[in-house]
């Protein structure tokens, strides 16, 4: 007797689906990381990024981070933040 169910999910369709599931979801993070970034002020985007925890150091001086702009400060926070995830 042959059994049709795929226990494995070594399907090609299941998994070119997953694949995009897993893609929007990804899309769908970033677009609300985004959103989220561009309604903090300075004091908190200072605050993340020195608290920044990832699989590389964030090495800014205190008189660096002050003294440059809050659309600087979201781009570094931004630019760390994708750098963390996994690529699909």
């Amino acid at each position: 007797m042959r059994d049709d169910t795929n226990t494995n999910n070594t399907n090609p369709t299941y998994r070119n689906s997953f694949s995009e599931v897993r893609v929007m979801s990804a899309r769908k993070y970033f677009d609300r990381e985004i959103t989220s970034i561009t309604a903090l002020g300075r004091i908190e985007l200072t605050r993340r990024i020195r608290g920044f925890r990832g699989r590389f150091k964030l090495d800014f001086t205190e008189d660096y981070l002050d003294n440059i702009s809050v659309d600087r400060l979201r781009h570094i926070l931004l630019a760390a933040l994708i750098n963390v995830k996994p690529h699909s």
